[in-house]
C-alpha cells in the first residue's frame, strides 16, 4: 500500500513539474502509433498513461528530422509499477499530405527503482554524412537511499541512434 501511494504521488509530481507534454499537442497519427506500442509492450495488465507522454523533434543522422516520444506504461503483472519507453519516429510528410510517423525503434529507458525522465529536452548531435545521431537526455536515477519511484540523482542518458536502432552508451 505504501508503494502504491508513493507511485501515485510520483506520477502526480511528474505531471505537475513537466510542461513538455502540457504545451504540445500530440498529432493523432503519432498518438495512435504510441497506443499501438503500448498494446504490444503490455503484458495484458499494464496500460498506457497518455498524460505523461512527451514528444520532441530533433535532428537525426544525415540531418533528417526524428520525432522522439517518451511514454509510460504502468501496472505490469497487475502490480503498482511502471516503465518508461523512448520511441523514435520518422515524421516525414507523404505526397498526399499525411504524416504516418513511421516507427524507427523503441527502447525501455526508465522505470520504478531505476530512473525517470521528467522532461524531454533531448540534445542531438547528428552525423551529417551517416544515419547516426547521438542523443543526450537528462534523467533522475534511483540511489540506494531513494524510495522506488522517487529517484534523486541527476544523470544524463546517452543514446546512439544508428542503422534504425537505439544503443545506450
Amino acid at each position: 500500500m505504501k508503494y502504491r501511494v508513493l507511485s501515485i504521488f510520483f506520477i502526480f509530481t511528474l505531471l505537475m513539474t513537466s510542461t513538455t507534454f502540457a504545451d504540445l499537442s500530440i498529432p493523432k497519427p503519432l498518438s495512435a502509433k504510441i497506443q499501438n506500442l503500448v498494446a504490444m509492450l503490455s503484458d495484458g495488465y499494464a496500460v498506457g498513461y497518455p498524460k505523461a507522454t512527451m514528444i520532441q523533434t530533433i535532428k537525426g543522422g544525415f540531418n533528417i528530422e526524428v520525432t522522439l516520444a517518451v511514454f509510460t506504461i504502468e501496472g505490469f503483472g497487475g502490480g503498482n509499477n511502471y516503465s518508461q519507453y523512448l520511441a523514435a519516429f520518422s515524421p516525414e510528410t507523404m505526397e498526399n499530405g499525411k504524416q504516418p510517423f513511421r516507427l524507427i525503434d523503441v527502447i525501455r529507458i526508465g522505470g520504478g527503482a531505476w530512473r525517470a525522465i521528467r522532461e524531454l529536452n533531448a540534445k542531438s548531435t547528428p552525423e551529417l554524412k551517416s544515419d547516426e545521431a547521438t542523443i543526450a537526455i537528462e534523467a533522475l536515477e534511483n540511489t540506494d537511499d531513494d524510495p522506488p519511484n522517487f529517484p534523486s540523482k541527476k544523470s544524463t542518458i546517452t543514446l546512439v541512434l544508428k542503422n534504425g536502432h537505439f544503443y545506450e552508451k
